[in-house]
């Protein structure tokens, strides 16, 4: 495949539909390396414009990265082709749509927060889970000065009750990306965000403590998750339990006595049932 795409990139980039039809990311970032070496920025958000409402999806992915690679041209353009493409029916393009949102964060910070802070209000839900996204990419810099307007970015969307934006938030772009890459900082907004009184702040909290940034964290974060466990909304208690189940997991010798310790009181009995079904 790389042949013909070497070929068609040199010779009839018109081909490269045909070629990519069925391809796979590495096939995808080899055509976007391949563009971006020949072309000049004009010529590539040209083709990000074109591609962008192509019927291929691999194409469409194709766009989102050729947008990025077009940024100077024209930083407009290149944001709306992403903004369009994060609301894209195939998950792979909305997923790749994101990403590139969060390369563009990393190359040029303060004006594509500002851009980040319109998707973050779009009626879309995905186009607002694109900022989950663009966060946890941006956050693998671990660039210091960055993770509290990152957190700051993720801030009004932990209380966004779509499942599209949830499910990629509290235990993705937080307890996956932002936990791991800024661990003292983001900790502390969580104990912040935890005095919340909206379920789906708490939600996002506790389940924040499920992904793999809180592993090693799991002392500090059985604080929070104890004072969790007492709330008596079935929406919070349950993302504790599961929190308390994969943290359990990963450290058994902390969390299994607290969870015996849980069994004891019967404000928390609930949850500590409900995690060790799974432990």
């Amino acid at each position: 495949m790389h042949e013909a795409i070497d070929r068609a990139v040199g010779d009839a980039v018109e081909t490269l539909p045909e070629i990519l039809a069925g391809a796979g990311t590495g096939g995808i970032r080899y055509a976007l390396r391949r563009m971006a070496a020949v072309g000049d920025p004009a010529e590539l958000l040209t083709k990000a414009a074109d591609w962008a409402v192509h019927p291929a999806p691999e194409m469409r992915q194709l766009a989102c990265g050729l947008a990025v690679q077009g940024y100077k041209a024209g930083r407009k353009q290149a944001v709306e082709i992403l903004h369009r493409l994060s609301a894209d029916e195939e998950r792979s393009v909305r997923d790749t749509a994101g990403r590139e949102c969060g390369r563009l964060l990393c190359r040029d910070f303060s004006r594509m927060l500002e851009e980040m802070y319109g998707f973050r209000t779009d009626p879309s839900p995905w186009v607002r889970r694109a900022v989950a996204l663009a966060a946890m990419t941006a956050g693998k810099e671990r660039r210091l000065e960055r993770a509290e307007p990152l957190l700051k970015l993720l801030e009004p969307l932990l209380a966004d009750r779509a499942p599209e934006v949830r499910r990629s938030l509290g235990p993705v772009a937080i307890g996956g990306g932002l936990l791991r890459y800024y661990p003292e900082m983001t900790f502390e907004y969580l104990v912040k965000w935890s005095t919340a009184n909206d379920e789906q702040v708490l939600w996002n909290v506790a389940m924040s403590f499920s992904g793999p940034g809180a592993v090693p964290l799991v002392k500090k974060a059985l604080i929070v998750l104890r004072r969790l466990s007492l709330d008596e909304r079935r929406y919070v208690w349950r993302a504790v339990a599961s929190a308390m189940w994969k943290l359990g997991r990963k450290r058994p010798e902390i969390v299994r006595p607290e969870l015996a310790r849980w069994l004891e009181d019967e404000r928390r009995v609930r949850v500590a049932r409900a995690a060790l079904k799974y432990l």
